[in-house]
């Protein structure tokens, strides 16, 4: 969030929430000392929780959890004066059945034009708040019936780069506000809401394809999802991650240099093909630095000339720079059946066939962040400086990051928060 606080976009919303709501509240999103309504703080912290695609992910749902439920959960860190086991507690909860319910019909979101952190994402959020409210079961189901009729997303901008989809995660956290203010005013919301007759599921997913409402509930309290939340190294859709890295490991191990390539190989998961792979014309060049971020080909490309790929990636002169269009124009994807066989997974191979004949290959059974091949603290810590990097100050991001790092022991956690307004 605080990475992104300062890009063109999150600005724009900041002026149109005060244009279209006015001036004025008792709640502040990060980093803004402009006081607004809880509802539009939860939107301009959940754009800048997603807008940089630095947000982690749930694999198998296919999902970006922890920055929609935080983001509506922030502003309620002074209002009701939370410690950081209260708003640990909440992110937890919100997070964890957010996951639990992506897994009853996975990766359906993206089929039928839902962008699924959007979509899924309110009920995740209102989960969370009504934690720190302490609702009652009864209020807590009155308000998750109501967020189904403020669930939306439509991915339509996945086509051509727009800014719509950025704000997704923003409009689902303040939706949420307001799904829970409704209901605790005494607003009913309908009971069977996922798996009724007209339930949300029938609605979202128009198919015949077999619900698994149980993955809501299977064993819960005793095997947590949470805990296959990914972390992001790079700033991207999860499924290309594994392809930086991949790309970098050649490119170091092999001295890679541009003109040295033939072709790039990809061999990606197929349910990929239709978000990063194809129509391979546009994906090949990208319209914008979003569009970008969704793009195999130009992601590969730019990894393998700039060797690296932080904030600053995708800017607008990497979508037009001539090197990493050229190979962008080499990279061919094909379906990878070991990946498509496990979907919880997040599988990259990549092969670099060189002009003098050679062919490298290098495989990542599971990207960086995963459960399975995890970042070290210290990595962590890294990109966390080298995001707040021209934004606050090292010493101030450093103070942040060992109160953050011991977040359950705070007794006020908006205190730390308030220290970041500009």
């Amino acid at each position: 969030m605080i990475a992104s606080c300062r890009l063109d976009v999150v600005s724009a919303a900041r002026r149109a929430v005060a244009e279209s709501d006015g001036a004025g509240g008792q709640a502040f999103s990060l980093m803004d000392a402009a006081p607004t309504t809880p509802a539009n703080a939860a939107f301009l912290n959940g754009i800048m929780s997603g807008v940089l695609e630095f947000d982690d992910t749930h694999i198998q749902s296919n999902i970006h959890p922890t920055g929609v439920v935080l983001s509506a959960l922030l502003p309620e860190c002074e209002r009701l004066g939370l410690s950081g086991k209260d708003l640990l507690e909440a992110v937890l909860v919100g997070s964890e059945l957010l996951c639990r319910l992506g897994m009853i019909s996975p990766v359906r979101m993206h089929e039928v034009g839902f962008h699924p952190s959007s979509v899924y994402g309110v009920f995740g959020a209102v989960w969370g708040l009504a934690r720190v409210r302490r609702f009652s079961i009864e209020q807590t189901m009155h308000a998750i019936g109501t967020a189904a009729s403020l669930s939306a997303g439509s991915i339509a901008s996945f086509e051509d780069g727009t800014s719509t989809k950025t704000l997704h995660v923003g409009m689902a956290a303040s939706a949420a506000i307001r799904a829970i203010a409704l209901a605790g005013q005494g607003i009913s919301g309908p009971h069977p809401v996922f798996e009724g007759k007209f339930g949300w599921f029938k609605s979202h997913v128009q198919s015949g394809t077999e619900f698994r409402f149980a993955a809501l509930t299977d064993e819960l309290g005793e095997r947590w999802e949470v805990l296959n939340i990914a972390s992001k190294a790079h700033p991207c859709a999860y499924t290309m991650i594994p392809f930086i890295a991949a790309t970098i490991a050649l490119r170091e191990a092999h001295s890679v240099r541009p003109q040295d390539v033939d072709v790039i190989y990809c061999d990606i998961m197929p349910r990929s093909f239709a978000t990063v792979c194809e129509p391979v014309e546009e994906k090949r060049r990208p319209k914008t630095s979003w569009h970008g971020r969704i793009s195999l080909q130009h992601t590969v490309a730019e990894a393998l000339v700039r060797g690296h790929m932080d904030k600053h990636a995708y800017a607008p002169e990497s979508l037009i720079d001539p090197v990493v269009n050229t190979i962008a124009d080499k990279v061919v994807h094909r379906p990878d059946p070991v990946a498509a066989a496990d979907i919880s997974r997040s599988r990259a191979s990549v092969s670099i066939r060189l002009n003098d004949g050679r062919e490298l290959t290098h495989t990542i059974d599971d990207m960086p962040g995963t459960r399975r091949n995890p970042i070290p603290r210290e990595g962590y810590l890294q990109k966390f400086l080298a995001n707040i990097d021209g934004v606050i100050s090292k010493a101030v991001g450093e103070e942040l990051a060992t109160a953050l790092l011991r977040l359950e022991e705070l007794d006020d956690v908006g205190a730390t928060f308030r220290g970041l307004r500009v």
